[in-house]
Parts: structure tokens; C-alpha cells; sequence
């Protein structure tokens, strides 16, 4: 290695260690298990229960063969992370591998995922990835190709895995340039989720296109203050300003009515007649009758919380927030939901899709265990053992006992429909420029909910947009 190179990469390393110090992380040595492996790994009793590990035993693979590594693995609070915490002793007695298993929030998370790929520390050896910040990791070689592991017959009982039972459509979002860059293991796609006491008491259909909800929500709401519900809403969706925020709604908007953010060369479009007719009806959607104060700013935390304490009827929402409402304990409106496809638009149905997958740091010394890790958290024995802490990319999961007694069978339609036949924006297939190009788009969308008018406002962001990409390096 020359001087250079070995300088910056000192230099990269010790303000990793400098950072990971700061937010409680020790770096982690060849023998050595970093702190978090102490202070967030599922505690282990002082005499271990028996587990039963015949359903990975069954896997024609040696488990073993990496037994005595130390593995750290950064995860995210929510998403279906939480729920594989408790199981990590079912993998430490499998292989002999012990596991650091580090939950931050996911701003905290993504900056400590950044700055350890960044600077090549490999001080986490396997990261959770989401498909919009995919580009810039490959761009970079910050993520190892995981079609190696999976066709290699000493790592992974080919079988056994079923790597085909993973919706394709999540699975091609992880490729880039030939090369699989994660395995998903959760997945989120948009879905119509509503109270179907309410739409019941006051005898309307569920809407199955966006036009339709305007009329919807206004009908809805008279009839809910002229009951004394005035704090219950009719509607909300995304509208808050961020990549990937009001983004992953509205871009599946514009689509449904026969738009598109960029085409084939990657120019950006979305000025059509198409794109301002969605615009549109997306403002009438979030404003006016029917819809929560500061609707036209509305995140998706606000959202879910309006709905889980009975506050709001009807939403566009992400696939996985029904974790958050599936008990007595967690919600007054556990049992009285139900979920339908995402509604269309006059030229189709469209849906963002988004999967939390797992990568493997290029700079890991520990490759074959964070493999074993990696392929185990994905499992369908795994999956199946969390039942409804997770939404699963595995298209098996869905038609488990644990989903087929939350009491919303639209939610299993909803959500297969979109993991067997949804088809991403280009925009949103991981491409470098996306962050940057998402946000300009993002905060046009946002002005239009505020009143701006709308092929004024998207011919200003096309060519905003327009310049990002002809600065990017995605290849026209």
C-alpha cells in the first residue's frame, strides 16, 4: 500500500474511533467483542434454556464453521429489528458465533452507517441497507456481492434458503450492475388502511382511486362531526418535505396517472400533463375538508399515531405499520381495521416498494460468520419464528397463522399484490443522484400542498432535477 493511501486510511480511522467513542461504540479488534456487544445483545442467562435448533439444522450446510468469531451487526429501532433481537441466542448456539447487535434510531444509525463504510474501518460487519441510499454504497464498494455466499454450496443449502420465496421484485432492488448487494428482510410497500367500523356505521365503499377519496373524505367527515367526532379525520398520506418522504407517495401518484419522474436517458418529466393532473388531485387529497391540521406537512409517524389512537379514519400508508396497532395494549382500534390494495389512477395502479435488507461491509474481517448472519435473519425459519414483529419479504410469511389472525385479511392482498407486481420509479431504484434529486422534487411537492401552482412549481423542479442528473454519474 502506498504512503498516501495508508495515511488517509489512519486518518479515516481514528475519527471513526473519535465518533464511536463519542456515541458509546468501542472500535472492535480481531479479539475483541465491541461494547454493544455487551450493552444491546439480548442478555444471556447464567444457565442456558435448551433451543431448539431443528429447523436451521436442516440447512446442508456446517453452521459451526465460523464458531468463535465475534460479529457486530447495526440495526435500526423499528422495522422489524427490534423483533430479532430476542432470537439472537437461537443463532449464538446454531453457529458459535456471538453477536454485538447495535439499535440506533435511524438518523443515528444511517451516520454511523455512513461513516464506518466510509472510512473502511469495518468496525460493523453486516449494516441494514434501504434501497434509496443503494447507489451511492456501490458507487463506492462499501458493499460485498452477496451472489458469491448465496451460490456457494459450503455457506448456503441453495434449497433449504429459497432464495426464490423473497419477492423479486425486492430482490432485483438490491442488484446493481450484476452484483447483489443485500438480502431483504422486511419489506413496506403503500396500501389503503381504514377503519372499517366507520366506513361500516356510515355505509361507504373503500375507494379504489385516488379521485375517489376526495369525494370520500368529505362525505366521511360530515358525517363524523355530525356524530360529535369532530377530533376523528377523515384522511391523511405523506406530505411532509424529504427524499423518500412525500416522494415515495406521490411519485406512486403520478405514475397511476400515467406519469413519470424521469425516462429511459434520465431526464427528468415529471412536468407532463400526467404529473400536474396527479399534483392535483394529490393537494385535494391532503387539504381541505376531512383531512388533520397541518395535513399538508404531515410525516408518517403523525400519521400512524392519529390512526392508532382511533383519531383518524382512513390513510395511503406503508405496509408495515400494523405492528404498531395489532394489540389491546398498543391501540383502542386494534381490531377494528382493515387494509386495501393502494387505489389507482386512470392509467394504473402503482406503488412505491421498500425493503430493509441486510449488506455485508466490504471491510469486514469476519466475511463467512456475517454470511451465516445474514442468511440466518433472513431464513424462513426465522421469519416465521416473528410472526408479526416484522413485515416480511418473504412471500411465504404472509400466509402464516400469525398474519391470518390480526383480523385484516386486505392487509395480506394489499401486500402480496404490490411484492408480486409493483414496479419501481427509476428514480427510486437506488441510484446515486436520488438523495439529492429526490429532495428537489420533494420540496416542489411540498409547495404545491402549500398553494403553489403546480406547472409553474414542477417545470421549476425539472430543471433542478435536470441539472443533478447531468451532474451525477448514473449513465443516460
Amino acid at each position: 500500500m502506498r504512503q498516501t493511501d495508508l495515511a488517509t486510511r489512519v486518518v479515516a480511522l481514528v475519527f471513526l474511533l473519535f465518533f464511536l467513542l463519542a456515541t458509546g461504540c468501542e472500535q472492535k479488534g480481531p479479539e475483541t467483542v465491541p461494547a454493544i456487544a455487551e450493552t444491546t445483545s439480548v442478555d444471556r442467562p447464567t444457565s442456558s434454556p435448551t433451543i431448539d435448533l431443528a429447523p436451521w439444522q436442516k440447512a446442508d450446510i456446517d453452521w459451526r464453521q465460523a464458531a468463535g468469531a465475534n460479529l457486530s451487526v447495526l440495526a435500526a429501532a423499528h422495522a422489524g429489528f427490534p423483533a430479532l433481537k430476542p432470537l439472537l441466542p437461537i443463532f449464538e448456539a446454531l453457529t458459535g458465533i456471538r453477536v454485538g447487535y447495535l439499535m440506533a434510531d435511524e438518523t443515528d444509525m444511517r451516520t454511523k452507517r455512513r461513516v464506518d463504510l466510509a472510512s473502511g474501518a469495518g468496525v460493523y460487519d453486516v449494516v441494514p441497507i434501504g434501497v434509496t441510499y443503494l447507489g451511492e454504497a456501490h458507487a463506492s464498494g462499501w458493499l460485498d456481492d452477496l451472489s458469491g455466499p448465496l451460490n456457494d454450496p459450503t455457506l448456503t443449502d441453495a434449497a433449504w434458503f429459497d432464495v426464490e420465496d423473497i419477492s423479486q421484485a425486492l430482490r432485483d432492488l438490491h442488484v446493481m450492475d450484476g452484483s447483489l448487494l443485500a438480502i431483504p428482510y422486511s419489506s413496506a410497500t403503500g396500501v389503503f388502511a381504514y377503519r372499517k367500523d366507520l366506513f361500516a356505521r356510515y355505509n361507504l365503499s373503500v375507494p379504489d382511486s385516488y379521485a375517489e377519496i376526495v369525494a370520500m373524505k368529505a362525505k366521511l367527515q360530515a358525517a363524523l362531526d355530525k356524530d360529535g367526532l369532530q377530533d376523528t379525520y377523515a384522511f391523511a398520506t405523506r406530505a411532509k418535505i424529504g427524499a423518500g418522504r412525500n416522494t415515495w407517495m406521490v411519485i406512486s401518484c403520478i405514475r397511476a396517472y400515467g406519469g413519470e419522474m424521469l425516462d429511459a436517458n434520465g431526464r427528468a418529466i415529471f412536468n407532463s400533463p400526467e404529473a400536474v393532473r396527479a399534483l392535483d388531485v394529490y393537494r385535494d387529497m391532503i387539504t381541505g375538508a376531512g383531512t388533520p391540521p397541518e395535513s399538508e406537512a404531515m410525516d408518517i409517524y403523525q400519521m400512524r399515531k392519529l390512526f392508532g389512537e382511533g383519531k383518524l379514519a382512513s390513510m395511503i400508508v406503508a405496509s408495515d405499520f400494523f405492528n404498531q396497532i395489532d394489540s389491546p395494549e398498543k391501540s383502542p382500534v386494534w381490531d377494528r381495521w382493515d387494509v386495501a390494495v393502494i387505489p389507482r389512477g386512470p392509467a394504473s395502479r402503482e406503488t412505491s416498494l421498500w425493503a430493509w435488507a441486510w449488506g455485508i461491509n466490504s471491510a469486514s474481517s469476519q466475511k463467512r460468520a456475517a454470511w451465516l448472519f445474514t442468511q440466518w435473519a433472513t431464513s424462513k425459519a426465522t421469519i416465521d419464528l416473528l410472526g408479526t414483529g416484522v413485515a416480511p419479504a418473504r412471500l411465504s410469511a404472509w400466509e402464516a397463522k400469525a398474519f391470518q389472525g390480526l383480523g385484516a385479511p386486505g392487509l395480506i392482498v394489499g401486500t402480496t399484490w404490490a411484492l408480486n407486481h409493483a414496479t419501481p420509479s427509476r428514480l427510486q431504484t437506488g441510484i446515486p443522484e436520488f438523495p439529492e434529486a429526490g429532495l428537489a422534487a420533494s420540496l416542489a411537492f411540498s409547495e404545491i400542498f402549500f398553494g403553489a401552482q403546480v406547472q409553474e412549481t414542477l417545470d421549476a423542479a425539472v430543471k433542478k432535477v435536470d441539472g443533478i442528473m447531468e451532474k451525477g454519474p448514473t449513465k443516460r
